[in-house]
């Protein structure tokens, strides 16, 4: 926001560059947004808010809680197992952020499913004891 205003009072210098900024500027107060996971008694909705989901309807992924075994916050395996896992996840992170925690859904159908989230650690123990709760 602050880069959006200080760019406007140098409009006449660069209009070209500060038109540039100024556009990038508002994609980035329309795109940036904080996670939100909501849970209903028979799903599990993770979605984005920001002002781009309102302006376009985005419904966010879905998760039928009658699909889900269980869910956990460390992936379960041997330490091998989690060493190539984690090394893997770390490579081909769609985010690259420190901040990024996943939240894991074991699925009656055997898949395991990864929901990135920035979400705090307590509230990610929150959710997954209701989504166990549920999935009971």
């Amino acid at each position: 926001m602050f880069g959006l205003i200080y760019s406007l009072f140098y409009f006449d210098e660069n209009p070209i560059i500060i038109s540039l900024v100024v556009f990038l500027c508002l994609l980035a107060i329309l795109f940036i947004g904080d996670d939100q996971i909501v849970l209903y008694p028979d799903r599990l909705v993770h979605m984005t808010n920001s002002f781009a989901s309102l302006i376009f309807r985005q419904k966010g992924k879905t998760y039928e809680i009658q699909n889900i075994k269980c869910a956990y916050l460390q992936p379960k395996g041997s330490g091998s197992e989690l060493a190539v896992g984690m090394l893997l996840a770390f490579m081909l992170s769609k985010r690259n952020s420190s901040r990024s925690r996943p939240i894991f859904l074991d699925l009656k159908n055997g898949e395991t499913v990864r929901i990135e989230t920035y979400l705090e650690r307590n509230q990610m123990k929150k959710i997954v004891n209701i989504i166990n709760q549920f999935a009971d």
